[in-house]
């Protein structure tokens, strides 16, 4: 007997852009708008023309 398939779960990930001269990166989701966040810290920084993931 085959099972059946499970539907797939998608898995959120983080953006993963590092703060400038930091240790940080940002949580919030891949292609956010306006500035990057770092949800633990609650740490703001710009994004930066070009930018990508």
């Amino acid at each position: 007997m085959i099972a059946a398939e499970r539907p797939r779960t998608p898995i959120s990930a983080p953006c993963w852009i590092a703060e400038p001269d930091g240790v940080l990166h940002c949580t919030e989701p891949p292609g956010h708008d306006g500035d990057h966040y770092h949800a633990y810290s609650r740490t703001y920084w710009p994004r930066r023309a070009g930018e990508t993931q």
